[in-house]
C-alpha cells in the first residue's frame, strides 16, 4: 500500500485547535475518507497548536508553525523522517527552502509531488530558490495543466516534467429547491445572473458589468446580483451605475453572504458569470455546478477543465465584454432547465471530492510505476 503525506507548511495562526481546521477548510480536506483502506493516508498540517488527531478516519498531525518564508520546521521534518512515506505531497508553491529541506534532510527515499494553489513565481533570490527547490520535485499537480505554462516558461519546472490535473477542492453544496431559493434571496429578475467573488481587476467586474449592460437591450428585465467580499473598484462599480440608469437598476449589490446561504442564492439563479483573467482553481465556480446554476465563465485553462472545456458551460474569452454579451444572446432562449440538469449531473460524475480521491489515487500510482 502505497503511503502518502499531504504535507502543508503554511501555518493558520489563527487556528487553537483540530476542529477548526476540519470545518473551516473542508472543501479541500473532505476527499481523505474516500482514501482509507486504498492508500496509507495522513495529513501534516502547521497551526499555533500541536496535536496528534484522527478526524472522520484520517489522521491528522499538526505541528507550530509560521509563515516567514526562511523559517524552517525541524520538528516536522523529523516526524516526516519517521514515518518513512513513499510520497510527500506538498501543498502550495510558495515554500521552496521547506521543499529543500525537506529533501536534504530527510533523504531520497521518498518522491515529492509539489501542488499548486495559485500563485505566480516568485523574482529574484526567492525565485532561484524555486528553481532549485523543485529540481528536487517529481511531479507537479495543477487544477489544468494550462497553469503550468508560466512556471516551464521562467524555467522553474523542467519542460518534461510530470505535470498532472487534479481539482484541490469540491464542496457539499446541494441544489435546494429553485423557487424557496428565489423568496430566500428575493430573486426578482425574469433572468436572474449571479456573480460571486471579489471586485478587483483579476475578477474584472467592469467587463462583466458592461457585457451584461448590452444583454439589458435585448432583455432589460434581467437581474445581476454581486455577492463580493472586497470592494477594491467599488468606486469604478459605482461610476459606471452613475453612467447608465438601465445597469444601475438592473444590477443589485448584495455584498457579503454567510457561506450557509450560498447554496440558495445558487439554486435560485439562473446563470453564473464569472469574469476571471487567471485562477488556480474555481471554488464558486464548483459551488454553483453543485447547485445546477449554469456557468457563463471565461476561457481560462481551470475553468476549462472544471467545465469539460464547456461541455457543460459557457466559455468566452477574459475581458471581452462584446464577447459576454453576445454569449448571453445565445442562451436567452435555451432550454435553461435541460443546461441546468446537464450541469448538475456533470457534476455528481466529475466534480465531487470521490472524483478527487480516485484521481490522486491514480497520480500516485503512475508516480510509483504502479500498474492501474
Amino acid at each position: 500500500m502505497i503511503k502518502l503525506v499531504d504535507l502543508t507548511y503554511y501555518a493558520h495562526r489563527n487556528y487553537t485547535h483540530a476542529a477548526q481546521v476540519k470545518e473551516n477548510h473542508s472543501p479541500a480536506l473532505a476527499f481523505a475518507p474516500y482514501l482509507i483502506n486504498k492508500i496509507d493516508f495522513c495529513f501534516i498540517k502547521h497551526a499555533a497548536f500541536e496535536d496528534h488527531v484522527v478526524m472522520d478516519g484520517v489522521p491528522y498531525h499538526f505541528f507550530k508553525g509560521h509563515n516567514r518564508f526562511w523559517s524552517v520546521t525541524l520538528k516536522t521534518h523529523q516526524y516526516i523522517k519517521k514515518l518513512k512515506p513513499d510520497i510527500v505531497l506538498v501543498q502550495g508553491f510558495i515554500f521552496p527552502l521547506q521543499v529543500i529541506f525537506l529533501r536534504l534532510f530527510c533523504g531520497a527515499g521518498f518522491k515529492i509531488m509539489i501542488q499548486h494553489h495559485g500563485g505566480l513565481p516568485f523574482a529574484g533570490i526567492k525565485g532561484w530558490l524555486q528553481k532549485i527547490a523543485y529540481s528536487f520535485a517529481d511531479a507537479f499537480i495543477f487544477t489544468a495543466a494550462g497553469n503550468a505554462g508560466i512556471w516551464k516558461k521562467r524555467n522553474i519546472i523542467g519542460q518534461d516534467a510530470p505535470v498532472f490535473e487534479l481539482l484541490e477542492a469540491s464542496t457539499h453544496f446541494k441544489q435546494q429547491d429553485k423557487q424557496i431559493g428565489k423568496t430566500r434571496t428575493q430573486m426578482t429578475g425574469e433572468t436572474n445572473i449571479l456573480w460571486v467573488g471579489r471586485l478587483n481587476p483579476n475578477k474584472d467586474p467592469i467587463a462583466v458589468l458592461l457585457g451584461f449592460m448590452q444583454y439589458l437591450k435585448i432583455k432589460p428585465s434581467a437581474k445581476l446580483y454581486m455577492i463580493y467580499q472586497s470592494e477594491d473598484m467599488i468606486n469604478e462599480v459605482m461610476a459606471l451605475f452613475a453612467s447608465s440608469k438601465l445597469l444601475a437598476n438592473a444590477v443589485v449589490m448584495v455584498g457579503r453572504v454567510d457561506n450557509h446561504e450560498l447554496s440558495y442564492w445558487y439554486s435560485a439563479a439562473d446563470f453564473y458569470v464569472s469574469g476571471s483573467h487567471k485562477e488556480g482553481s474555481g471554488y464558486a465556480l464548483l459551488e454553483a455546478m453543485a447547485c445546477g446554476c449554469i456557468p457563463l465563465v471565461t476561457n481560462i485553462p481551470p475553468y476549462q477543465k472544471i467545465t469539460g472545456n464547456g461541455s457543460c458551460g459557457f466559455l468566452y474569452p477574459p475581458g471581452d465584454a462584446n464577447a459576454l454579451a453576445r454569449l448571453l444572446y445565445t442562451v436567452n432562449n435555451s432550454d435553461q432547465k435541460k443546461l441546468s440538469e446537464d450541469v448538475l449531473s456533470y457534476f455528481q460524475q466529475n466534480l465531487t471530492f470521490k472524483n478527487i480521491a480516485d484521481d490522486l489515487m491514480d497520480i500516485c500510482k503512475r508516480v510509483m510505476g504502479v500498474s492501474i
